[in-house]
C-alpha cells in the first residue's frame, strides 16, 4: 500500500534519471515522453510500491520532485 505521492515538476526537470536510479520500490521510470526542452520525463509508474521516503527528491539535483507523506488520522477518546 502507498504511504505517499509524489509531485514530479516537468518544468524543472532536466531528464538525468537521478529519480528513477535512486528509487529503491522501483517506483520512478523514465519515459519516452519529453519535455517542452526536448529533455526526457520521468513518470512516477508504480505509486502503490511507494514508500514516500523521499529519495527520489532529495537526488534530484534540480528540486522537481516533492514527495508526500499520506498521513493515518488517529483516533483519541476523552475520558
Amino acid at each position: 500500500m502507498a504511504k505517499g505521492v509524489i509531485q514530479i515538476e516537468e518544468n524543472r526537470c532536466m531528464g538525468c534519471g537521478f529519480c528513477e536510479m535512486f528509487c529503491n520500490k522501483g517506483c520512478i521510470e523514465m519515459t519516452d515522453r519529453v519535455s517542452q526542452l526536448g529533455l526526457p520525463l520521468p513518470d512516477f509508474s508504480s505509486p502503490e510500491d511507494c514508500s514516500a521516503c523521499g529519495m527520489c527528491a532529495w537526488m534530484c539535483p534540480h528540486v522537481a520532485i516533492e514527495v508526500y507523506k499520506y498521513v493515518e488520522k488517529s483516533s483519541s477518546t476523552s475520558n
